[in-house]
């Protein structure tokens, strides 16, 4: 296995600080819910709202969500759709960890240096980058939270956390690009994955045609099950963090080490097949501690 750091940006709403860190021996959670989870352990007495993505996202097709886990009283896990996984992986972030809650409304842009926050929305609003930023946005008078005008979380599970935080707004703008020494590898395998995941998807759900509703990126489909994200299921699907509709794709091994060694991973078989025990031993210990 590699041990390339993991890079989490810590967020305190309180004091208005942030601090970006980096983790050498995370590398086994690899990304998505055991990494959030594992965040959850070493910063339960904080209460964190954590975002968290795995190596694929945003670089692969249909690997479209974002983990959410919500850390208080209990453990709260959803998943968002949309371009949010992306703009982080090119932010540089593995994960966001906010903790405490702001004095005042606020909102927060992200880019890969770090966070500036604002208490005008309107100062906000012009620090998105056309083309390289996605945006979540809470209505306080509405009490709903919308990335991009669009996507949305379950059961107003995001309205809650934003709203326990007085969190009114989150921009990535990401400015990274894709580095890896096997291109061609990589574009071969990218349109190969999005035809196989065309078959997959022809019958499970109906589509629109030809697609009217927003697609989260990496995908053509235009689902109408793209709006509002998912709740816990496929522990590898929801560690690489792919669409729960695509599960069938990405719990083929054989498939998701392919995607791993285009970008650099040696992750061993035995890494990815002790996941659905290695969820359930951290969910285990998070719920001890809280």
């Amino acid at each position: 296995m590699n041990y390339l750091s993991k890079k989490v940006l810590y967020i305190d709403l309180k004091k208005q600080q942030f601090d970006v860190k980096s983790f050498t021996d995370l590398q086994e959670y690899i990304g998505g819910l055991p990494l959030a989870l594992r965040l959850g352990e070493l910063y339960v007495s904080e209460k964190p709202l954590i975002f968290s993505i795995g190596p694929l996202n945003g670089i692969f097709p249909y690997v479209s969500k974002t983990c959410v886990l919500n850390i208080g009283s209990s453990i709260e896990e959803f998943y968002i759709g949309g371009s949010l996984s992306s703009r982080l992986q090119f932010c540089g972030f593995d994960a966001l960890v906010l903790v405490g809650q702001s004095i005042e409304p606020v909102f927060l842009e992200i880019d890969p240096q770090g966070v500036t926050f604002f208490s005008s929305k309107e100062d906000f609003e012009n620090a998105l980058l056309p083309g390289r930023s996605c945006k979540l946005v809470f209505d306080s008078k509405k009490e709903k939270a919308l990335l991009d005008n669009y996507f949305e979380s379950p059961n107003g599970l995001l309205e809650k956390a934003f709203k326990k935080k007085f969190i009114e707004g989150l921009l990535i703008n990401a400015t990274n690009s894709l580095d890896t020494s096997k291109f061609s590898h990589y574009e071969n395998l990218y349109f190969e994955l999005l035809e196989k995941g065309k078959e997959l998807v022809s019958t499970p759900f109906p589509l629109e045609s030809p697609p009217r509703c927003p697609s989260c990126v990496g995908c053509p489909l235009g689902c109408k099950n793209s709006k509002v994200g998912e709740l816990p299921g496929n522990a590898l699907v929801h560690t690489l963090v792919a669409c729960e509709y695509l599960t069938e794709l990405y719990s083929d091994l054989g498939i998701v080490f392919s995607c791993l060694d285009v970008l650099g991973y040696d992750y061993r078989h035995e890494d990815l097949e002790r996941i659905p025990n290695l969820v359930r031993e951290l969910k285990n210990s998070l719920e001890a501690l809280i």
